[in-house]
């Protein structure tokens, strides 16, 4: 269970922190920030299936 706090919280940090730097590099544009944070989140997400693909593309044979 507390691996899984661990991940859990190290990916909202992630976010939190992807979503200021999004924020900041358009401008500070304030009454955005559910809109920072799924973007962010959206991007984690991206990154994280693109590190694990499926079997089939790493070249394994069946």
């Amino acid at each position: 269970m507390s691996e899984f706090r661990s991940t859990q919280e190290n990916s909202e940090a992630f976010i939190r922190e992807r979503a200021y730097h999004l924020w900041a590099l358009e401008g500070r544009q304030e009454g955005r920030a559910s809109e920072y944070w799924h973007r962010a989140k959206e991007q984690l997400d991206s990154d994280t299936h693109s590190a694990y693909p499926p079997a089939a593309s790493r070249g394994h044979r069946t």
